[in-house]
């Protein structure tokens, strides 16, 4: 038969579960902040960076691709949140 577990150490085995689960949590809060960042810095340069002779599009890559870097953190956020 298993031994029934001692209110201490009841109390010990579910900290323990919910800091695993918090680690995840942070994880995740950490992430979202990166991702919020570079889009905030991405869009700044998309809106704000300087056109030179009619060359919008090509001003336009390096913010597109710092919002690109962005949303990668976004999607490793997102499967984290699935698993």
């Amino acid at each position: 038969m298993k031994e029934e577990l001692s209110l201490e150490e009841q109390v010990e085995r579910i900290r323990r579960k919910r800091e695993r689960h918090l680690d995840k949590g942070k994880a995740r809060m950490v992430l979202n902040t990166l991702f919020l960042v570079l889009a905030a810095i991405g869009l700044a340069m998309y809106f704000f960076g300087g056109e030179k002779q009619g060359q919008t599009a090509v001003n336009h890559v390096p913010a597109l691709l710092v919002i690109a870097a962005g949303m990668l953190f976004k999607v490793v956020e997102f499967i984290l949140r699935l698993i």
